[in-house]
């Protein structure tokens, strides 16, 4: 499954480590006291005590960045702010698009103290959270479903986007082309399940291949999120050595694997977890958490690239 743009970015060292932040959904519940409806960080945007609440949040990580000498990227607590999401939570088209505005504003103050040469990557979370195959939109109809949230999001400043927790290739390739039109690096993240594939049955290399035939590997590359290391690498063992692994970039990863109940790894061992996949991927270099990580996990990934 070898394409073209894939071969340019072949590397023969590891590639240096990128901090990246934790689960923010969760660290905001876990350590911040906040409850959000549906899952939407972005509501906290609305209030004084909202937008204290995630500045706390993205706090240690540039601190940590900041004493370790390392680059970070944080993400923008914009998940949820598609139409669909925003609907639940009573966030018309305008309000989802001053709330991306917003969240890359406040992401970029968050770290402009300690950090001038943070990354804030807007976050364009998916349609759906669950594998369903009637409700699956092409990649011309996920173009359309996701083009404002990514044009808002590049208006704003944000020096790139990624399509997190992507379940199948079309809706990754619909961001991809959004971000083409408005001009904005891309990336792309696919979720994984318990047997290390996507949604639709498909391995992570099959899904990079068909995302970047679509889009003459327009992506700046691919990360994988939201499953624990071990069922990652279940997925990635398959394809082993192929060329399109070597397009990951990064992994922002779960404590727990699915379905287990309580706060999973603790932060050496997921740390552990997540740095060897770079077994599988030679040019991953943003590494971070996703469900059930905070600041200690990232701090172990820092101290294990160490």
């Amino acid at each position: 499954m070898t394409t073209q743009a894939q071969t340019h970015h072949d590397t023969t060292e590891t590639a240096p480590v990128t901090l990246t932040d934790g689960g923010i959904e969760t660290a905001l519940g876990d350590r911040l006291g906040q409850e959000l409806p549906e899952f939407a960080a972005f509501v906290l945007l609305d209030t004084p005590a909202g937008r204290d609440a995630l500045r706390e949040y993205y706090r240690p990580f540039v601190e940590l960045a900041a004493e370790r000498g390392l680059p970070l990227v944080l993400d923008t607590p914009t998940w949820r702010a598609n139409p669909d999401w925003g609907a639940r939570v009573g966030a018309d088209a305008a309000a989802l698009a001053r709330a991306n505005a917003d969240a890359v504003a406040l992401v970029r103050e968050t770290g402009d103290d300690q950090f001038p040469d943070l990354v804030v990557n807007g976050c364009v979370g998916p349609r759906y959270d669950e594998y369903v195959a009637a409700e699956r939109m092409t990649a011309a109809e996920a173009e359309q479903y996701h083009a404002p949230q990514v044009a808002a999001l590049a208006e704003a400043g944000a020096d790139r986007v990624t399509a997190v927790t992507m379940l199948d290739a079309a809706e990754g390739i619909g961001v991809v082309r959004a971000a083409q039109a408005a001009r904005i690096p891309v990336a792309v993240s696919f979720a994984v399940g318990a047997d290390g594939l996507l949604g639709d049955g498909s391995t992570v290399a099959a899904a990079i291949a068909a995302t970047d035939a679509a889009t003459d590997g327009a992506a700046v590359g691919f990360l994988v999120n939201c499953a624990h290391p071990s069922e990652v690498a279940r997925g990635l063992a398959a394809d082993a050595g192929s060329a399109e692994l070597t397009r990951i970039i990064g992994f922002r990863l779960n404590a727990a694997e699915h379905g287990d109940e309580g706060a999973g790894d603790a932060p050496g061992a997921f740390a552990a977890g997540e740095l060897a996949l770079r077994s599988y991927a030679p040019n991953a270099a943003a590494f971070g958490g996703c469900c059930g990580t905070d600041a200690p996990h990232i701090a172990a990934l820092a101290d294990a690239a160490a």
